[in-house]
């Protein structure tokens, strides 16, 4: 055979060569890409999801009303403070109003943003994952005060997850992702 015909790299065919070094890239730039996609497929998922379980509990408004009720029967209990957290299980609380029972946040919190006004965040999505990327965050804010039309909270609180995006819902409500 003529060195010519079929040439050498390293003493390797160079048809093994360059199949080798796809290979290789493929190794490492695939389960990036991948990663990616499954990741936009996930936040694109959980967000649908949100939003169905929002229309589900009676929309917007309801959730407002329904969060400000329950902001201000738990804020005269004993147990109440900064962060008042709610797993699904309420450890001798009462009972969630019924348009939140039916929403099934995974987390109740009340927060202050950078300008000290009080926030109720209901989390149903937004988790740490080792080894991955963070589930992706949701969450409905409820400004618990009278704020100008025109005000839109801070981002403050953990959120695994987070990307930065407020949108206003509503008065005095606001979508978190």
């Amino acid at each position: 055979m003529n060195s010519k015909e079929n040439p050498k790299v390293f003493g390797f065919s160079k048809d093994f060569v360059i199949l080798l070094v796809g290979v290789t890239l493929i190794a490492f730039i695939a389960p990036s890409v991948l990663d990616k996609i499954g990741h936009w497929h996930e936040r694109k998922w959980k967000y649908q999801d949100a939003r169905q379980r929002v229309e589900k509990a009676g929309g917007w408004e309801s959730l407002k009303s329904s969060s400000l009720l329950f902001f201000t029967n738990v804020q005269s209990k004993p147990y109440f403070d900064e962060f008042y957290f709610w797993r699904g299980k309420r450890h001798g609380t009462n009972p969630l109003p019924s348009s939140l029972e039916t929403l099934q946040p995974w987390r109740i919190q009340y927060l202050r943003d950078s300008n000290n006004i009080p926030i109720l965040s209901l989390r149903l999505y937004g988790i740490h994952r080792t080894g991955t990327y963070s589930e992706p965050y949701y969450a409905i804010w409820i400004v618990c005060t009278n704020v100008s039309t025109n005000y839109i909270p801070s981002m403050v609180g953990d959120g695994p997850g987070r990307r930065g995006i407020i949108e206003r819902k509503g008065d005095l409500i606001f979508e978190v992702r």
